[in-house]
């Protein structure tokens, strides 16, 4: 063969060259750092919900209209009524905490998934290069 042209083939695009590899390996650490940046924002956004879900049941708590535990008037009031009742104040805040707290998880199983597929390409990469090594052609 005298020529490398090949109908189609395209080395700044093709996966199976050592550029075309890197260049993919070059697009999982954006993805990568992408991820880490959606992560640490979901965190933050979690905090943010567990402490605003915090504040609500402390408010709720510290109300005036909190039923006080014991026996009033012939009618007892238990911890857990006081519980359910405090709950029932913040249930919006605590909503907003799950769906947070969903969302970080999220987030992270994806950092965790793109690092897995990460590693596949690198080991990609180093195939298709030992491939050109091996086979003599160019690696540009």
């Amino acid at each position: 063969m005298t020529s490398t042209y090949e109908p189609g083939f395209d080395p700044i695009y093709d996966p199976d060259t050592p550029p075309g590899a890197e260049r993919k390996l070059e697009r999982f650490q954006a993805a990568l750092e992408q991820a880490r940046r959606e992560l640490e924002q979901a965190r933050d956004t979690e905090v943010d919900a567990k402490a605003a879900r915090d504040d609500a049941r402390r408010r709720a708590q510290f109300s005036p209209d909190c039923p006080k535990v014991g026996v009033f008037g012939g009618v007892r009031t238990t911890v857990a009524y006081q519980k359910a009742w405090i709950e029932e104040r913040a249930q919006d805040e605590e909503r907003a905490y799950q769906l947070a707290k969903a969302a970080r998880q999220a987030a992270a199983e994806r950092l965790h998934t793109l690092g897995k597929q990460g590693n596949y390409q690198q080991s990609i990469t180093s195939s298709v290069r030992e491939s050109y090594r091996s086979a003599g052609r160019p690696q540009w």
